[in-house]
């Protein structure tokens, strides 16, 4: 019988002696944490959607003080400059649709 841990692909130890889980481990805490720097803003907009309760409030805290302390050390500027050039893309008309909504 399988190990339950076997894996169908065989990831060999790296020089340093990590296993392929350890290497998984390495690769998916990178990822939060870079996706939590640069998407702080996204995390804080999430936890505005949550139900009104002290478990979501104290989410909405901690996620809205993690945008601002991102925003504050400038984290956000490639988003924030990619968002404004969507919004002048959104806002472009042609022509003949000068008034149009």
């Amino acid at each position: 019988m399988a190990d339950p841990f076997d894996s169908p692909v065989d990831v060999e130890t790296d020089d340093s002696g990590l296993s392929g889980l350890g290497q998984m481990v390495v690769a998916v805490a990178v990822a939060v944490f870079t996706l939590t720097v640069f998407n702080a803003h996204a995390l804080a907009a999430w936890a505005d959607t949550l139900e009104p309760g002290p478990r979501s409030a104290q989410i909405g805290a901690i996620a809205h003080g993690l945008a601002d302390k991102t925003a504050a050390a400038g984290m956000d500027r490639p988003r924030a400059a990619l968002h404004g050039q969507w919004e002048r893309v959104k806002a472009a008309r042609w022509p003949d649709q000068a008034g149009a909504e």
